[in-house]
């Protein structure tokens, strides 16, 4: 009786505990308790069987067996055709070092007679991956690259086997070769850079590059506003890539070595340029007509002079600090602005010469060697105004001061100079008794007008040999 009240007792508590956990979730409570199918294996049948980790048993087990007296330094065959090609995914100049840096995927692929399976023996298993540094690997390298000494980073890039021996290697790459920069366009300047790659150690019978196709990928992300505007990433553009294999030859050894070399020609793509540096020079060179427009007596000339003196330099100080790793190759803009410099020179010692001859007081007046062909040349260079001026001088002193005020210009609209028209005159005092300083100032005007006619023949000259980078 005692055994079967213990029974009951045992039993009763049991029955209630499994009431209680079966009416759990219908009651509200909440279940901390992951569901059965999540912890439960796969159910046989339902595509996620077991097999999963038998199959990756079964590759560590053919990794294992393949890797079995493998040796990585060892090359794959007696002659290792090596397969290549190159997807550019972004570039760019860097002037500073002449080197062009440029990301890319290098893809290269071979066969390995090591690394071949049978599929149907393994599962059907037709590939695997391995760690870049666990089989042999071409030992492709950049010859004219421009951080010489850094060994080139894989990162954890992992290769691809396949099972009838084809390795394919793509690792994502950044290669910075050397790239001797022309800067005799600027700022309208192409390059075309080569990168050099080919084994480091072995010639073309052991180790013998091939390319894929004659011209590398360009994916090159292009952002294009909605306005037309392109944002893409940098100052320069890809205008053409071309892939060549190159097979040398040397006197010493009669083996041939093999490079692959891709020609990478890219140009300036900077319209910032067009408003700093183009519009300036333009405009430095245009402000020196000021300097032969303003009337032959004024002595702000000089001072002008030396303003666009002044701009000149400053220009010159500015591109200098933009463009001086190029040393070797001047840019046409700043051989420009460098006559432009030297004009502005030869004007402003014009400028000194003719306001000096109008405004010195002098003594007697041209000879008539020369103010006769003045007088002559006055009318086709527009100086009519100071021709009539000169012809007053036949007229008494008196007679050809009143002319001057009731016919010729006054002296405010004829601009004369600070003084007024005392220092026409010889003597500079009150008696005039002859208009001799006026032959002085038809010459003087003379001069600035040669010298502008000049000036703008020169300034024609140089905007259609400078047309190029304008």
């Amino acid at each position: 009786m005692d055994t079967c009240k213990k029974g009951v007792a045992f039993t009763v508590p049991t029955v209630c505990a499994i009431l209680l956990i079966l009416l759990l979730p219908a009651s509200g409570v909440e279940n901390h308790y992951p569901a059965p199918s999540l912890i439960w294996p796969p159910v046989p049948g339902s595509g996620f069987e077991t097999g999963t980790e038998a199959q990756a048993e079964t590759e560590t087990e053919l990794r294992r067996q393949l890797l079995i007296n493998y040796d990585r330094t060892a090359r794959p065959a007696a002659t290792t055709a090596v397969r290549f090609r190159i997807t550019l995914k972004h570039f760019d100049m860097i002037e500073e070092e002449q080197a062009l840096m440029v990301d890319s995927w290098i893809v290269n692929e071979w066969f390995d007679p090591r690394l071949v399976w049978v599929a149907k023996d393994h599962k059907n298993i037709s590939k695997l991956a391995f760690p870049y540094n666990m089989i042999w690997k071409p030992d492709l390298d950049v010859y004219n690259s421009a951080k010489v000494g850094e060994p080139p980073s894989f990162s954890d890039t992992l290769l691809i086997v396949f099972n009838n021996g084809r390795v394919l290697f793509v690792p994502p790459m950044r290669l910075q070769f050397s790239c001797v920069m022309d800067l005799t366009y600027w700022p309208h300047d192409s390059h075309n850079c080569t990168l050099i790659i080919g084994s480091w150690v072995h010639d073309g019978f052991a180790i013998d590059p091939q390319i894929m196709d004659d011209k590398p990928e360009i994916d090159i992300p292009v952002l294009v506003t909605e306005s037309g505007r392109n944002l893409t990433r940098g100052s320069w553009e890809l205008v053409e890539a071309n892939m060549t294999r190159d097979v040398q030859r040397y006197e010493c050894c009669p083996e041939p070595y093999v490079t692959i070399r891709v020609s990478i020609l890219v140009t300036r793509n900077a319209p910032a340029y067009a408003w700093t540096v183009k519009l300036p020079a333009v405009g430095l060179s245009i402000l020196t007509f000021v300097l032969f427009l303003l009337p032959p007596c004024a002595g702000e000339k000089i001072i002008f002079g030396g303003l666009c003196l002044i701009l000149d330099v400053l220009f010159l100080a500015y591109t200098s600090n933009v463009i001086t790793h190029a040393p070797s190759h001047t840019p046409l803009i700043i051989e420009l602005v460098c006559e432009q410099l030297l004009l502005v020179v030869g004007s402003v010692v014009v400028a000194a010469v003719s306001t000096r001859l109008a405004r010195d007081p002098h003594t007697s007046g041209l000879p008539s060697c020369l103010k006769r062909p003045l007088i002559c040349l006055s009318t086709c260079l527009c100086l009519n105004n100071y021709k009539s001026l000169v012809g007053l001088v036949s007229w008494e002193v008196s007679q050809a001061h009143q002319s001057y005020s009731r016919a010729a210009k006054t002296e405010e609209q004829l601009e004369l100079g600070e003084n007024g028209a005392s220092h026409l005159y010889c003597g500079g005092g009150v008696d005039f008794t002859t208009t001799c300083g006026l032959d002085w100032l038809l010459l003087a005007a003379f001069i600035d007008r040669v010298s502008l006619i000049v000036f703008v023949i020169i300034f024609v000259g140089n905007m259609l040999a400078f047309k190029v980078v304008l």
